[in-house]
């Protein structure tokens, strides 16, 4: 009898590794993917070569790298949905918004995303508390509220000396 309540801990225990390895694995086979079709496509560019598509894995490979190239480029969004939710500073930006009002310190962040390298972690929150979409405060960084944001602009509109130092600057 305990021998079968080992066993049955034991398939538990391995079916929910190999699904925590399973989402690894489709994870990182599709950042290689990625990677193999941006390798291609500068390949292409610094040799002068032209593309093919068995470079970038099959004709899904193409069609996926055709569809980015063509999209337009919008300042820091992508798409409608904002940021990739992918990617480093994506998911970062939610993670700070979802940190409540005292926010996360630094050690927590890096605890939270484990995949992303240090300094890339400090690169992308220094760049977020520069360009005004977190707020540190000590320790802790938060992201900035929607309102405040509108707030700070409305009061930049409403300060009538604003835009004759605007234009004094500008001579």
């Amino acid at each position: 009898m305990a021998e079968d309540n080992t066993l049955t801990k034991a398939l538990v225990d391995v079916r929910a590794r190999r699904a925590a390895l399973q989402s690894d694995y489709d994870r990182i086979a599709a950042e290689l993917t990625k990677l193999r079709a941006a390798e291609a496509a500068l390949t292409s560019i610094v040799e002068g070569s032209p593309l093919e598509a068995s470079d970038l894995h099959g004709p899904e490979g193409l069609r996926a790298f055709a569809t980015e190239r063509a999209a337009p480029a919008s300042g820091g969004r992508r798409g409608a949905r904002g940021p990739r939710a992918n990617s480093a500073k994506g998911r970062l930006k939610a993670l700070l918004g979802s940190a409540g009002p005292q926010g996360l310190s630094h050690a927590e962040i890096a605890e939270r995303l484990p995949d992303v390298a240090p300094n890339t972690l400090n690169t992308y929150l220094s760049m977020l508390v520069t360009g005004g979409e977190a707020i540190r405060n000590g320790d802790f960084f938060t992201a900035v509220v929607p309102d405040e944001a509108e707030n700070g602009e409305a009061e930049a509109e409403t300060d009538p000396d604003a835009e004759i130092r605007h234009d004094a600057a500008a001579e």
